[in-house]
């Protein structure tokens, strides 16, 4: 796809920075990416803070803040604009000439004024500047309960939701489109006659936000969690609104989310730090253990596959073929056994077309078995050559070991889905090909009965199965969660020990399931 035709959701922050990582810019980006869009940043301060508070505070000049606004601005450009901490009047000023230099519309004002610790981040003088430049300019205007009684002439507590209501009308009459006043510190708890606020911390049910849109107002509950980690909270909100509105949602529903979105990051929180500790900012978003493309790379280096895959692909069977040195009757066995297992294997594929949810699907696991009994064929005539008849072959006892893991193969491919069912038979397609390309390095060509064996499965066609089978693999891995990663880790772990643990001349690495 060429450049010019991908794009994603752009978000500038304008803030301060938290070395501690859970306010500011930091956690602001954090914010913007686990919510689909692309983050830039404006600093306005650097502080020196942690989970107890702030220590020091370096503002960023205002002329060196216009040069960054306009160099992001100038050539990515922004879909919305956050504001948070400013920290001075003189860059208050600054971000007002620039939003409305480049006619931004969708902003996000965050009146940072004091810390979660209770460090003050903005000075009284520059109150004024941020009604009177900002708040015109404002989309959306999501103070706290400090912050609007500081914002609002009179500063009269607001310790009731009436208050709380009539405070969010007053401050939406000074320029605002919108206005969302956050009740962190105000937490209620319900009675027949409507919410109350708590006295104690038993009381403590329900946080309450008020969102009033210019005409209509409307009640965003959370419910109450008794923790301390709550840092940033105020930060994070507003860039999670800022997502929302970049991804395209209406004032009020980005809103909604926005709340929803810290609130799972209050209750999902871990304990970071002595103070305050800052909320999971990543509680939706789960991390692949692997990058797109790498997911049997990692199955094959897996702590709990690992030692075992080791075992099962230097077995003294393998070891042996490629010396030369292997007993003929255990190669005889091995290729009676492997026989056998075609005529599991070849089950376990025709499932895996039962489990096909396409005809392209199905046409392929149809082809993989015609190609299984093309292949049964050409085994017997091999056979042959190490005086086995077909109905030696045919009328053999399985033995317990290839009974053992095939049934676990198919038991897998009953109860579980596609996916599972190709981790369950990968041991062997990529046993195969591992153990071939070692025995072509290290085994004795020279007078080796079994070494067009090593030559089948280290050459070209088999590569190219093993390619398209690590593919297939891949593919699949992208759409799935980690719990379901882990699942099939156990399955591709448990596959390989049975074939790891067999009787060294039962079976080899084998598999033919996504050769075609």
């Amino acid at each position: 796809m060429p450049d010019t035709e991908r794009t994603i959701p752009r978000v500038l922050t304008v803030s301060g920075s938290d070395p501690s990582g859970g306010a500011g810019i930091e956690a602001d980006l954090k914010v913007i990416t686990a919510n689909g869009c692309y983050g830039m940043t404006a600093i306005t301060a650097l502080t020196a803070q942690n989970t107890l508070g702030v220590d020091n505070i370096h503002h960023i000049p205002g002329p060196f803040l216009r040069s960054c606004l306009e160099a992001v601005l100038s050539d990515i450009g922004t879909d919305v604009v956050k504001t948070g901490m400013l920290g001075s009047e003189e860059n208050i000023l600054v971000v007002a000439e620039i939003l409305q230099k480049y006619g931004i519309t969708k902003t996000v004002i965050d009146p940072v004024m004091v810390s979660t610790g209770g460090s003050t981040l903005l000075p009284e003088s520059a109150v004024n500047a941020v009604r009177e430049k900002l708040f015109p300019l404002a989309l959306l205007l999501i103070p706290n309960i400090p912050e609007a009684m500081q914002l609002l002439p009179g500063h009269q507590p607001l310790n009731s939701l009436d208050k709380l209501i009539s405070a969010a009308k007053d401050l939406a009459g000074m320029g605002p489109k919108n206005v969302l006043l956050k009740g962190g510190h105000l937490p209620f708890r319900r009675t027949e006659g409507g919410y109350v606020p708590a006295e104690k911390e038993e009381e403590r049910e329900i946080m309450i936000d008020v969102f009033w849109d210019g005409s209509d107002f409307a009640l965003i509950e959370s419910p109450y969690v008794n923790t301390r980690n709550t840092h940033g909270t105020g930060c994070s909100l507003a860039s999670a609104i800022a997502s929302n509105l970049a991804r395209g949602m209406e004032a009020p529903e980005a809103v909604r989310a926005g709340c929803s979105y810290v609130s799972a990051g209050i209750s999902s929180a871990l304990t970071l730090g002595r103070g305050h500790g800052p909320i999971n900012h990543l509680h939706s978003n789960y991390i692949m253990p692997f990058p797109p493309g790498r997911f049997v790379d990692y199955l094959l280096s897996h702590p709990s596959i690992k030692p075992i895959w080791h075992e099962y692909t230097h077995h003294p069977f393998t070891t042996q073929l490629g010396a030369g040195t292997l007993r003929k009757e255990s190669f005889q066995h091995y290729l009676v056994q492997d026989y056998l297992f075609l005529i599991q294997f070849s089950r376990a594929n025709s499932l895996a077309g039962y489990k096909s949810a396409s005809i392209a699907g199905i046409s392929k696991t149809a082809s993989i078995v015609q190609y299984i009994v093309a292949e049964a064929t050409l085994h017997l005539n091999y056979c042959s050559r190490f005086g086995l008849t077909q109905s030696q072959v045919e009328e053999a006892e399985e033995s317990l070991a290839c009974t053992a893991y095939t049934r676990f193969v198919l038991d897998i491919g009953m109860s579980q889905d596609f996916f599972a069912l190709q981790v369950v038979m990968a041991p062997c397609l990529l046993g195969y090909r591992e153990v071939a390309l070692r025995l072509a390095k290290e085994g004795k060509k020279d007078g080796n009965i079994y070494w067009e064996w090593v030559e089948s499965y280290s050459g070209k066609d088999y590569g190219e199965a093993v390619i398209r089978g690590r593919e297939l693999l891949e593919g699949l891995a992208q759409d799935v969660g980690a719990k379901r990663i882990g699942e099939l880790v156990a399955i591709f772990a448990k596959a390989t020990k049975g074939l790891a643990q067999k009787s060294p001349y039962n079976k080899v690495p084998q598999q033919r399931a996504i050769e075609q």
